[in-house]
């Protein structure tokens, strides 16, 4: 019962900060998020369980929050990005050590790397090379399925090498890193304890969608879950987290650079 509770009150109260966010009632949105971190941390010190659940929902909350009131520093709002994403990284590496490592463990090998894998201490890591082009392919055909849904505009002021590079650190380190250790590495694996990977994985992308409410785009929303599940099965099968956010940052890269300047292959 209190599984369910953890599950389905946050959930409620996300949706609902993402329906006024998709209304553009950015108070609101804010409001509703701050009130859903508060309450879980309440929950987890009342019911002193759930924490990896509840802590998994406040990380999608912060991301939100920090969306909407962080200060913009620079002109070119590329760089938000990395203030937006950051802090979640540093967040939900704090979440994966606590839950992942005992108390007092010592780990063979690097920390980062195991935490870049998203495996635990008695976990081999599963990063293979071959990944590398296989998330470029998968990267490219959804970057393109989704100009073609969504058709935005493009976040570096020219194709130069250095804008791309930027661009491409900032959607695989920041964006792509932060949001799938946000939706696959804690929310899904969260769900997937006290469901089924089925459940976990639609679970996981119907709040991922949720979270892109920002665009205002019906049929992008229901893009976005499907990327979700594409996303969520490819951690499910391969359990490396790398993997999941070169093919995150790779969708972004083409769909924020070369796409909308018209770079098409035919």
């Amino acid at each position: 019962m209190r599984d369910r509770l953890a599950l389905i009150l946050p959930t409620a109260l996300i949706v609902a900060a993402e329906a006024a966010f998709f209304q553009g009632l950015l108070t609101t949105s804010l409001s509703v998020h701050l009130f859903n971190i508060f309450l879980c941390v309440v929950l987890v010190i009342v019911t002193k369980r759930s924490e990896d659940l509840y802590a998994s929902f406040i990380l999608v909350s912060l991301l939100r929050v920090l969306n909407i009131s962080m200060p913009r520093f620079f002109e070119l709002s590329l760089y938000l990005f990395i203030f937006i994403y950051l802090p979640i990284i540093i967040a939900a590496f704090i979440f994966w050590y606590v839950l992942k490592v005992p108390e007092g463990r010592k780990i063979d090998g690097p920390l980062l790397w195991r935490f870049l894998n998203g495996v635990g201490p008695d976990d081999a890591p599963t990063f293979r090379w071959a990944y590398v082009p296989l998330a470029l392919g998968i990267g490219l055909v959804l970057a393109f399925l989704e100009y073609w849904v969504l058709s935005p505009e493009a976040l570096v002021p020219s194709m130069g090498l250095g804008d791309l590079i930027l661009l491409m650190t900032v959607m695989v380190v920041f964006v792509g890193l932060g949001e799938e250790l946000v939706f696959r590495v804690a929310l899904q694996e969260s769900v997937q304890e006290r469901s089924t990977i089925i459940f976990a994985i639609l679970f996981s992308s119907f709040m991922f969608a949720i979270m892109h409410s920002g665009y205002e785009s019906v049929p992008y929303l229901f893009y976005v879950f499907f990327v979700g599940v594409v996303l969520g099965v490819a951690y499910w099968r391969t359990r490396n987290l790398l993997f999941v956010a070169f093919i995150h940052g790779f969708i972004n890269f083409f769909l924020f650079s070369f796409l909308p300047n018209g770079w098409w292959p035919w």
